[in-house]
């Protein structure tokens, strides 16, 4: 019953051989290999951006960071949700690669940014013509968002009107959201300047890829990138998982499956009595159950979290406490009905 993090499944087997195979032989260092090469017309092609430029990378932390740090002067502001991972879990990563870079966290329609807020916040930021004020640089969205919620590619160009900025993706769950959208990766990042694309939490070993649409973005995404030490010696080792990731759409066979768990333990979790928090778009699913339940589904092994405040596990056995269950590639229905059971047993 393991529900705490996708990040806690293992690696595909099909992955791991494509591991096996790249380590034959000899290689050219510092993405000077052919699995690189194969792997920049790949995403070049599925993305239908010729002109794209493509690095592997072990860490979305990093890729983040170092993209929105390219995207940045130090004196920049940068737009987010409030609940974003860059706000909320990279340890000011963004303002330490950048130099000074502000994010800026906005409220937002559940757990995505709210387009008008975005626009009266960049107006209200342009319109202070001053050296002491900071200048409107860049948006960063995440899909899924942190809450498991979707943007669909209208609501990205929605945004992408309503701040007439550069616009970064944090995909640390990108192949979630193109299954949960049934939309093409093209579509989904038309209106980007970068994306961080995340296979890790879907079948890899710590793979990403920072993936550059508007070229200017090159030489300042390099430094970063070389002064953070993501510059990879081996990075055959990371291009070859994500060639056996995409290879006959074995990235959105593993996403659907996890989205499939997620929607099976939402309903589920509903016909037990659970109040769901946000709406389940894919594999991460946040409710509220009775202490209670939280108590059986612990004792009996549940591994999962509960989040925000007031979530110690004494007290009224009747109050409602809110959690966070997250299925991953490898989440089978029997997990998901034994956690069910645990939770209403």
């Amino acid at each position: 019953m393991q529900f705490a993090s996708d990040n806690t499944s293992g690696v595909h087997p099909k992955l791991m051989e494509a591991l096996a195979k790249a380590n034959e032989g000899y290689a050219p260092a510092y993405a000077g290999d052919r699995w690189t090469a194969e792997l920049t017309e790949r995403l070049r092609d599925m993305f239908q951006a010729p002109d794209a430029l493509i690095y592997p990378m072990t860490s979305g932390t990093g890729t983040n960071a170092a993209l929105l740090a390219a995207m940045s002067p130090p004196w920049g502001i940068l737009y987010c949700h409030k609940s974003a991972h860059i706000e909320v879990d990279e340890r000011n990563s963004v303002p330490f690669y950048s130099g000074g870079a502000k994010l800026k966290p906005l409220p937002g329609v559940g757990s995505r940014l709210d387009p008008e807020e975005l626009r009266q916040a960049v107006i209200a930021d342009s319109a202070k013509d001053d050296i002491h004020a900071s200048p409107p640089v860049g948006v960063s969205i995440t899909n899924l968002t942190e809450f498991g919620e979707l943007y669909r590619p209208a609501d990205i160009a929605a945004l992408a009107d309503a701040g007439r900025l550069p616009l970064h993706l944090d995909g640390a769950r990108f192949a979630n959201a193109i299954a949960a959208s049934g939309t093409s990766p093209w579509e989904m990042t038309r209106e980007l300047s970068a994306l961080s694309l995340g296979a890790t939490k879907t079948g890899a070993m710590a793979a990403e890829a920072a993936v550059i649409f508007d070229p200017s973005l090159k030489q300042a995404f390099e430094s970063q990138r070389m002064r953070g030490g993501h510059n990879l010696s081996k990075a055959r080792y990371v291009s070859a998982q994500m060639l056996a990731w995409l290879e006959d759409d074995l990235w959105l066979e593993l996403a659907t499956q996890a989205n499939a768990m997620g929607a099976r333990l939402a309903k589920g979790i509903k016909e037990i009595g659970g109040e769901l928090a946000y709406k389940v778009d894919g594999n991460l699913v946040f409710a509220r159950l009775p202490r209670a339940a939280h108590l059986k589904a612990k004792a009996k092994g549940a591994a999962y979290h509960l989040w925000g405040t007031g979530t110690a596990l004494t007290g009224d056995p009747e109050e409602p406490l809110l959690a966070r269950f997250v299925a991953s590639w490898s989440t089978t229905e029997a997990d998901v009905d034994a956690l069910l059971a645990a939770l209403s047993d």
